[in-house]
């Protein structure tokens, strides 16, 4: 394929996808409640009405942005810390939920609008890292219940569980679990050279929660702000 052929595709496939993006998906991490999604639980926090829009500062933006995102989900372009990371207005660091290390754990994400795709989910150990960065995301990809590292959400909405398993050994005082949510309704070229649903570029969601990870049931017992995660406080869907 020449060079202006292959220009010509890539214009077409980017004009399409804009036109198909006149809808977002939604969704956010419920349990354990993501940084932007944790006033529904604990009155202290800072509200965030908009918290299942987490999506990069939409997808044309994301595209700007040489389809960067920020860490948990904020305008890669924005100025830092982004408001979901630590020290933004919402990432104030606190620990949401403990859990023991090596077991299998499900977790809580709410789906508002599906736009197909799939789900990961990565640990940065900020005991190890000292602060949240790509690599340190990067270095505990979570497996899901089948063994894999995504997870396939078809048309479903609604509460989805995710059973996730934690890296054997590793435990800490301060974690941050990221959901990440790409959609997959973009139509795109795909690495065979071929165009198909879901290829390339696709809106991408994420939501990012501070916990900690224990080897005993004395440590889940050690003075740390936790929540119970029950029903969250329910606000209208934002009409997009």
């Amino acid at each position: 394929m020449n060079y202006f052929k292959q220009s010509s595709i890539i214009l077409v496939v980017l004009l399409i996808s804009c036109l198909l993006q006149q809808t977002h998906g939604h969704g956010m991490m419920l349990d354990p409640p993501g940084r932007s999604s944790r006033w529904r639980y604990d009155d202290s926090a800072p509200k965030n009405y908009d918290d299942n829009a987490l999506y990069c500062g939409g997808f044309w933006k994301q595209t700007q942005n040489g389809n960067k995102c920020g860490l948990c989900g904020d305008d890669y372009s924005d100025a830092l810390p982004r408001a979901n990371e630590l020290g933004g207005k919402y990432g104030q660091g606190v620990i949401v939920k403990s859990y023991y290390s090596s077991t299998l754990t499900a977790l809580n994400v709410r789906i508002t609008a599906n736009h197909l795709g799939y789900f990961s989910m990565d640990l940065c150990n900020l005991d190890e890292f000292n602060g949240e960065s790509d690599d340190c995301f990067a270095k505990y990809q979570l497996e899901f219940i089948d063994g894999n590292k995504r997870l396939y959400i078809g048309s479903t909405t609604g509460n989805i569980e995710a059973i996730v398993q934690f890296p054997k050994g590793v435990s800490c005082k301060h974690c941050v679990l990221r959901w990440t949510y790409t959609a997959g309704n973009n139509w795109g070229i795909c690495e065979n050279g071929n165009g198909a649903l879901g290829c390339g570029a696709q809106e991408t969601f994420r939501s990012c929660a501070d916990i900690s990870i224990v080897h005993s049931l004395r440590g889940m017992l050690e003075p740390a702000k936790q929540m119970a995660v029950e029903l969250p406080v329910e606000v209208p869907e934002k009409v997009v």
